[in-house]
Parts: structure tokens; C-alpha cells; sequence
């Protein structure tokens, strides 16, 4: 019987892979065989060869980034646009500045590596684009405004994007995560004010970096082989609420 979840042969790159959610699908796709890359912006270990130092605020950087992954590894299988971060601002309060850092990360990154991706699939018959959009994109965002725009950006981009690649045996699908612990959102896990948000949660508990890893390895797995243009949404029930 075909193990869908063994990775052995496949390689990865993760953005924002070193720490919270990244890290928790970068390891998750490790121990299941992938050869997994690490994009982040924080100084690597010496000698890790599956680190790659960039900022992808940055167009400079963005540039070539999936050309040094094939160089290094041979082949592209999956690619996981995750990096993100988020300004505490309103439409009245974004600043231009915020405006334009939050297009720069959170959506021209995700466009620029999965075009740079595409190419390198189709040649290879194939492959996997996993966007990490959000839950703002669909609920509460007024708070974060320039993060849930490009995050609900994000989920369109990720439907248009498989509508163009889907024949060529590439799926283009995201995640859209409720409250998951990670340093962004470690506010949120204080305890009186989880207490009120985990009210508005059916699970009863928000979430862990390790409850995003499964839907992950679904889609970058052949059981989603006839999935294209969709967003999970895994929040422990909140937008269904």
C-alpha cells in the first residue's frame, strides 16, 4: 500500500521556517524524508546547508531565491509561502509605510517565489504550492487592516493562480489559520484576554503550530492530487461559529 505521506525525495521550501508555524511544517515534512530549505531573515547556523538567509521585504532578495534551492538540491517539489508578520493598525491608522511592508511580505513574496516555482514544476511534471493565508481574510481583520487585505488577497491569488497551473499537474491551494501560538500572537495567549477569545472558539482552545502540520501534509501530499484553488480554514470552528 502507497505511503502518501512519505516524503523521501521531495524537497521543500519553507518560508519563515524557523520559528511557530514554519517550523512546526518544515519539521513535520523532515521527518517524513523531505529535504527541507529554510528561508528566513535571521542569521542561520554555520554550515547549514538547508538555510537561506533573505528578507523578503525585499525584491532584491526574493530575486533568484527558488534558482538557489534547485541549484543546491537538484529539484523543487513543494512550495510553502508562509513568512508573515502583522501591524496592530486600522484603515483610518496604516500608515503608507505599513501599507506598502505588508504588500512587499504578504503578497508580492508569495507571488514572486511561486512564479519562480512554476517553471521549475512544470518541468518536473509537477509539484505543490501551499499559501498560509488566514482567518482575517474572512473575519475580525479591521484590527490588523493592511494584514487582513493581503492575507484575503492571498486567497484569491491562490484560486487564480491554480486556475493557470492546474494543468500542468500543479496544485495551488492554502491554509487559512485561526489562532495558532506563535510570537505574533502571544498577546492573545495571556490569561484573561484568551479567556474571553477561546469563548468565541467551539474547540474550546486555540490553537498550536502542530494542529497546522497535518492539513499541510495533506496538501503537499498526492491524497490532495484533485485539490486546486482552495483555502482550508483550520480554527477550531470560529468562522463557522
Amino acid at each position: 500500500m502507497k505511503d502518501y505521506l512519505d516524503f523521501t525525495g521531495k524537497v521543500a521550501l519553507v518560508t519563515g521556517g524557523r520559528r511557530g508555524l514554519g517550523k512546526a511544517m518544515a519539521d513535520a515534512l523532515a521527518e517524513r524524508g523531505a529535504e527541507v530549505a529554510i528561508v528566513a531573515r535571521s542569521d542561520g547556523e554555520p554550515g547549514d546547508d538547508h538555510y537561506f538567509q533573505a528578507d523578503l521585504l525585499q525584491r532584491a532578495e526574493r530575486e533568484g531565491l527558488v534558482a538557489r534551492v534547485v541549484e543546491r538540491f537538484g529539484r523543487l517539489d513543494i512550495l510553502v509561502n508562509n513568512a508573515g508578520f502583522q501591524f496592530s493598525e486600522t484603515a483610518e491608522t496604516c500608515t503608507l509605510e505599513q501599507w506598502d511592508a505588508s504588500r512587499a511580505g504578504l503578497l508580492d513574496a508569495v507571488y514572486e517565489l511561486s512564479r519562480q516555482a512554476i517553471p521549475i514544476m512544470k518541468a518536473q511534471g509537477g509539484g505543490k504550492i501551499i499559501n498560509l493565508a488566514s482567518i482575517c481574510a474572512f473575519r475580525e481583520g479591521g484590527g490588523n487592516f493592511s494584514y487582513g487585505v493581503m492575507k484575503a488577497a492571498v486567497v484569491g491569488m491562490t484560486r487564480c493562480m491554480a486556475n493557470s497551473v492546474a494543468r500542468y499537474g500543479i496544485n495551488v491551494n492554502a491554509i487559512a489559520p485561526g489562532i495558532v501560538r506563535t510570537d505574533l500572537t502571544a498577546q492573545c495567549f495571556e490569561p484573561e484576554r484568551m479567556a474571553r477569545i477561546v469563548t468565541k472558539y467551539p474547540a474550546g482552545r486555540l490553537g498550536e503550530p502542530e494542529d497546522i502540520a497535518g492539513p499541510l501534509l495533506f496538501l503537499a501530499s498526492d491524497l490532495s492530487q484533485f485539490m486546486h484553488g482552495e483555502t482550508l480554514v483550520v480554527d477550531g470552528g470560529f468562522c463557522g461559529n
